[in-house]
């Protein structure tokens, strides 16, 4: 057994630091070469960074988030009874350049597979993705194998991601609500509920990993957002075109999920319908902290520009949403739909809208768990550790403001277990 070091490598030939933004593979996990070991951020984009050998990391060395230099020990790495690979890290030779196509005859187009698709000959080998391809493929639950690139030489991109992933489900309308139902029919249903500005498609990924876990799922877009027609001025809106929709399709108790503000919503759906569970993820109401630049700002962009700076704030890294997307958000937003509801959500200094007492009394009938996330910015997630006793709580120490985004498969595999 021979240990190694593994440093920072150098993602391109200016790069002097980068962020470690995640660990693709955990202590005691062993890969191979050729395999997706780590993601760091530079000032461009989000790489991924190949081993350049086999081997099984027995430590990390580097917090992720962490700023580091070129060149600076990040892991110690078990290579066998190979030759230590560790030291050609920096080099960032071997890694993948992020949007970029080489030359026919270079030295990364011949070492690239030449194969139909974008996978090596007879299946095998690394499949070809752009690293933000990547990232938005992780974050909708989606597998790379299944898609079919546009890129050159078949490597999958982005907008092939997009494309396939916008819509899980058969999207529709109930009594007014747009509602996207995915998974089999007979299978335990949850349905999910989103946060101030978004729609059913953020949980395209959850939607995704339940289905396969036999769930099946319900995302709506609630009152005041998408292409729901029934318009919400406050929060007390937000529930009855919900629950009038449940009503048509004789849903009986199901497993509610929710984000930020959708707490609102399930908290009352669960009192006047009953659940077999609840869960709410970074949920809003049980503090008195609230970013208001943030909601207030949100309802009232006016530009694309202006709504990617105040989303950064949703998340601790890149949410990879394409300038499309975002000319589209942008396009919702400036319907002018959402800035009532936000000056409801907000008073005089903080929260307007309580929630602790109604969700005591929901843990005294049901099971009640709160996902929270220790980097979220939007709402200070504290103030949801003192809530009752009752409650069970998922800690997410990497996790923002949207842990169903940052830890998909996380958050995804504690409501498979909630839902069993």
């Amino acid at each position: 057994m021979t240990i190694g070091t593994l440093k920072m490598p150098r993602m391109g030939e200016t790069m002097e630091e980068g962020k470690l933004v995640g660990w693709l593979v955990e202590p005691g996990q062993s890969f191979k070469r050729g395999q997706d070991i780590l993601e760091v951020e530079t000032d461009k984009t989000i790489v991924e960074f190949p081993a350049l050998g086999d081997g099984t990391v027995v430590e990390t060395l580097v917090e992720i988030g962490e700023m580091v230099s070129v060149g600076t020990p990040i892991a110690r790495v078990d290579v066998g009874e190979g030759p230590d690979w560790t030291g050609e890290g920096s080099s960032g030779e071997a890694a993948e350049k992020p949007e970029a196509e080489s030359a026919p005859g270079s030295a990364a187009a011949v070492a690239e597979p030449a194969a139909a698709g974008n996978r090596a000959p007879g299946g095998a080998g690394r499949i070809r993705a752009t690293p933000l391809a990547r990232r938005v493929a992780r974050q909708r639950g989606l597998e790379l194998a299944g898609l079919a690139g546009s890129g050159r030489r078949g490597r999958i991109e982005r907008r092939d991601v997009e494309a396939t992933g916008a819509t899980p489900g058969a999207v529709q309308q109930v009594a007014g609500v747009t509602w996207n139902e995915t998974g089999p029919a007979s299978g335990d249903c949850v349905m999910l509920l989103h946060g101030f500005a978004g729609d059913h498609v953020v949980w395209n990924g959850v939607q995704t990993r339940l289905s396969q876990a036999g769930r099946r799922t319900i995302s709506v877009d609630l009152p005041g957002h998408g292409s729901t027609r029934h318009d919400a001025d406050g929060p007390e809106d937000l529930t009855d075109p919900v629950e009038r929709a449940m009503s048509e399709r004789s849903l009986g108790p199901l497993h509610l999920v929710a984000h930020s503000m959708g707490a609102i919503p399930a908290v009352r759906l669960a009192l006047c319908r009953g659940a077999k569970s609840l869960t709410l993820l970074a949920p809003a109401g049980l503090g008195h902290v609230i970013d208001a630049e943030f909601l207030r700002g949100l309802a009232r962009a006016r530009t694309a520009g202006e709504v990617s700076h105040l989303l950064g704030r949703v998340a601790e890294g890149p949410l990879g949403l394409s300038s499309a997307m975002l000319a589209q958000i942008h396009a919702e937003i400036a319907r002018g739909r959402l800035t009532a509801l936000a000056d409801s959500l907000v008073g005089g200094s903080g929260q307007a809208v309580c929630i602790r007492a109604e969700l005591a009394e929901l843990a005294e009938r049901m099971p009640v768990h709160l996902i929270l996330g220790h980097r979220d910015r939007i709402l200070d997630w504290r103030e949801a550790l003192d809530v009752s006793p009752r409650i069970s709580i998922h800690h997410l120490p990497r996790a923002g403001h949207s842990p169903h985004w940052e830890a998909l498969a996380d958050v995804a595999a504690i409501l498979t277990d909630i839902t069993k």
